[in-house]
C-alpha cells in the first residue's frame, strides 16, 4: 500500500513561523538600509572646520515658552548636540568668552494621533513647536529669530550623526527634530558669519584671523531708479566706509551716505580734535563685509569691525541705487537722520539708520572723538 504523506498542524505553524521571520527580515532590512542611506548622506557632508562662534547656553536659557520636564531636557540635550556637530557653533555653559547667547522655549506639543503603515503597523506621533532667540552678547541686539515645527517620525532624518544622544519618548525625538531644525537655519543663515572669530578648537578668546574682504571693482553701470544691487556693489560701497574710518576721512564718510538734511558726522568738529595718535589709533581697526539679503530698494550688507582695543562689534547696513531712498548717484549706504519723516514712519528703516549712528558712536568714543 503507498504511503501518502501529508503535512501536519505543527508543519503548517513552522511555514507561518519562517515566513514570519522573512517578513520581519524585510522589514527589518528596509529599515537598516534607510538608516544606513540617511546616516551615510550624513556623514558625506563636509564638516565645517573654519572659524567658530561662541554660544552662552546656560543652564536657565529657556524663555518665552514652555520649560519643563523631559521635552525641554531632551530640547536642550539636542540643541547642544547639534550645535557642537555643526562646527559652526561653540556652546558653553558659562557667558564668559562667548560673543552670542541663546534663548528658547517650548511653544506646544501636540499629539496623540498615529500613522498607520501596511506590515509596520501604527506608530504614535508627537509634534513639538518652538522658538529661538540669538542675541549679540555685548549689545543684546537680537540678530536672529526663528520658530520650527518637529515630528517624532522625523529627528533622525537631519544633519550630523545622533549616535551619542538617544531619545525614547515621543516628545523627545519630536523635540530634538525641532531643535535639529533651528540649527540647520542658523548655520546657514549670514547673520551667524559675523561671530565666527575664534580658532576652532582652540582656548576662549583665542581669536581665528580676520582679515578685510577684497573685491574687485564693480564694472560701471547705470542702474535704474530702485533697481536691485548685487552683492559685489553693496560690498564695495561698505568696504569704502571701512577704509574711510580707518584713514579718519571723515568727509568721504559722510558722501558714502544716501543724501538727507543732515549728515551722521560732524566732519568740522572731529577734524579739529583729531591727532597723530588718532590716526595710529584709526588704522588698527578692522572693517569685514559679509553679503546680506535682497530687500527690494535696498539690500543688506553685515559689517564686522574691531576697535583699537581688539573689541569686536557688528552692524547691519543697507545700500540703495539712486530712488525713493537715494537721490544721489550710485550706490549708498542707506541712513536717514532723526528728523526725517520716512525714517519716523518706517521701523526698518529707522533701525538700519541706528545701526549707522551705533557703529560711528562707537569708532568716535574709541578714538576719543566728539
Amino acid at each position: 500500500m503507498k504511503r501518502t504523506s501529508h503535512p501536519t498542524s505543527g508543519g503548517k505553524m513552522q511555514q507561518k513561523t519562517f515566513a514570519a521571520q522573512r517578513t520581519r527580515t524585510l522589514i527589518l532590512g528596509l529599515s537598516t538600509l534607510t538608516l544606513t542611506s540617511t546616516l551615510s548622506a550624513a556623514q558625506a557632508q563636509t564638516r565645517y572646520s573654519g572659524p567658530q562662534a561662541v554660544v552662552y547656553i546656560g543652564d536657565n536659557w529657556c524663555s518665552g515658552g514652555y520649560c519643563g520636564y523631559s521635552v525641554w531636557a531632551a530640547f536642550d540635550s539636542a540643541m547642544t548636540q547639534a550645535l557642537q556637530s555643526s562646527g559652526y557653533v561653540r556652546p558653553v555653559r558659562k557667558s564668559e568668552g562667548a560673543n552670542l547667547v541663546m534663548k528658547a522655549g517650548i511653544n506646544d506639543v501636540t499629539g496623540g494621533g498615529g500613522v498607520c503603515l501596511p506590515i509596520v503597523g501604527c506608530l504614535s506621533a508627537k509634534v513639538v513647536k518652538a522658538s529661538l532667540e540669538v542675541d549679540d552678547a555685548a549689545s543684546g541686539t537680537v540678530i536672529w529669530q526663528d520658530t520650527c515645527e518637529g515630528a517624532s517620525t522625523g529627528y533622525s532624518s537631519w544633519g550630523y550623526g545622533w549616535s551619542s544622544v538617544n531619545f525614547s519618548s515621543d516628545e523627545s525625538k519630536a523635540a530634538a527634530d525641532c531643535a535639529g531644525k533651528l540649527v540647520q537655519k542658523l548655520t546657514g543663515s549670514a547673520a551667524l558669519k559675523a561671530y565666527l572669530t575664534v580658532a576652532p578648537g582652540a582656548p576662549l578668546g583665542t581669536a581665528a584671523p580676520v582679515q578685510v574682504a577684497q573685491s574687485t571693482p564693480a564694472p560701471p553701470t547705470t542702474p535704474a531708479a530702485n533697481s536691485a544691487l548685487s552683492d559685489q556693489q553693496a560690498l564695495s560701497v561698505v568696504q569704502l566706509l571701512g577704509g574711510a574710518l580707518q584713514a579718519l576721512s571723515f568727509d568721504d564718510v559722510n558722501a558714502l551716505f544716501t543724501s538727507d538734511p543732515l549728515n551722521p558726522v560732524n566732519v568740522k568738529a572731529i577734524n579739529a580734535a583729531a591727532s597723530a595718535d588718532t590716526l595710529a589709533a584709526a588704522a588698527r581697526m578692522k572693517f569685514s563685509a559679509m553679503p546680506g539679503e535682497d530687500a527690494g530698494v535696498y539690500r543688506l550688507v553685515g559689517l564686522t569691525y574691531t576697535l583699537p582695543d581688539g573689541s569686536e562689534h557688528f552692524a547691519q547696513l543697507a545700500v540703495s541705487n539712486p530712488g525713493s531712498l537715494n537721490t544721489r548717484s550710485g550706490p549708498r549706504i542707506v541712513y536717514l537722520s532723526a528728523f526725517n519723516p520716512l525714517r519716523s514712519g518706517t521701523p526698518a528703516l529707522d533701525a538700519l539708520s541706528k545701526n549707522v549712528e551705533t557703529l560711528l558712536s562707537d569708532v568716535r568714543k574709541a578714538l576719543n572723538l566728539p
